[in-house]
């Protein structure tokens, strides 16, 4: 286990840097890590801005950067230029300050025309402070980012799959592992596999769903925790079942079927990595659930999602389930959104 100081350079008390921050800060976790936040806009202003370093709040951050293993950098882009707060306060770190440690940089900003920002503006920074490795880094626009209420966000694609990637590389660079390279999954070198959710094989599957889960919805409960259903009801013994798709040794999609009632299996844990969405895996998650679903004697499929969930929704449209709600309204305004699917007679999945 590594310790990864966070460095958060918002002004705002709410802001969109921070939001990205606290997804990235997710995953960390779920890597077994211990994260220890350094938010700028807290320390006191005076010293700071004279760079004061023997100030007592001030040195403890110092001293926070010191006993990290690695470090993630986060920075609003104002007129081209990384945050005031972040260059103050490099500015009183020592000279070798990062010395040997893996640095994550990662930046906001409105325009893209700001995206060279880390490349010619702060990379050299921490390189001049002795960074071991500074991560490839990614500038993510403000329009891909969508704040709710109570602390849920929601990425555009556009800005989760390539922030899970870098957010992945440094993580590997920190624990001394090889870069997981995402490559195409050929459907005829998928192997379905049907566990328990307390097999390993399981184990990205419920650890990923818990990070998407709590990043888009905010607030813990039992859902966001995937304690809301005990692992049991998708033995098979209790009319369930846990459908992984495995790939070069990767588990990459999976799913789950629990009993709902005497003819209805109830769908739960679908989900796709995220670096291999939008190659037709959460529909071959579903036909896989069907034909189990059949072979346990249900007639139904039903299922709810979020409404923070978009793609879950164009999903099981696209596979032909019948929405339960009016599709005409605010999906905020409705809650979970629930889904149903007759079953046909006979079903057949392509190999």
């Amino acid at each position: 286990m590594a310790t990864i100081a966070t460095i958060s350079s918002s002004p705002s008390d709410v802001s969109r840097t921070d939001a990205v921050l606290s997804y990235v800060t997710k995953r960390l976790l779920s890597h077994g890590h211990r994260v220890t936040p350094i938010v700028l806009r807290d320390l006191p202003a005076t010293p700071l801005l004279r760079g004061q370093a023997d100030d007592p709040a001030i040195a403890r951050a110092v001293e926070t950067l010191a006993a990290a293993d690695a470090v993630v950098v986060t920075t609003p882009v104002y007129k081209a230029a990384y945050a005031g707060l972040l260059k103050v306060f490099l500015d009183l770190l020592p000279q070798y300050a990062l010395r040997g440690k893996p640095v994550l940089p990662l930046a906001t900003g409105g325009s893209p025309a700001h995206v060279l920002v880390i490349d010619y503006a702060l990379r050299p920074v921490l390189t001049s402070l002795g960074a071991g490795s500074i991560g490839q880094g990614w500038f993510v626009l403000s329009s891909h980012i969508r704040l709710y209420d109570g602390g849920g966000l929601l990425l555009d694609p556009e800005a989760s799959v390539p922030l899970y990637q870098v957010t992945e590389a440094f993580l590997s660079t920190v624990e001394g592992e090889q870069v997981v390279e995402s490559l195409p999954v050929q459907p005829s070198a998928l192997e379905v596999v049907r566990v328990r959710p307390e097999d390993p094989e399981a184990a990205p599957l419920l650890a990923d769903l818990v990070v998407e889960y709590s990043t888009r919805y905010g607030r813990s409960n039992d859902q966001i925790l995937l304690t809301e259903v005990p692992p049991s009801d998708f033995h098979a013994e209790r009319g369930g079942s846990f459908v992984l798709l495995r790939h070069g040794g990767q588990t990459v999609a999976g799913g789950a079927i629990r009993r709902y009632d005497d003819e209805t299996a109830e769908v739960k844990r679908m989900w796709t990595s995220h670096l291999h969405r939008r190659q037709g895996l959460g529909r071959r998650v579903l036909a896989e659930l069907e034909v189990v679903a059949r072979d346990l004697g249900y007639r139904r499929l039903y299922l709810t999602t979020g409404p923070r969930q978009p793609e879950a929704s164009a999903l099981y449209l696209a596979a032909g389930f019948e929405p339960q709600f009016d599709v005409d309204a605010d999906p905020e305004s409705i809650g979970p959104l629930p889904f149903s699917k007759n079953l046909p007679v006979s079903l057949q999945v392509a190999s």
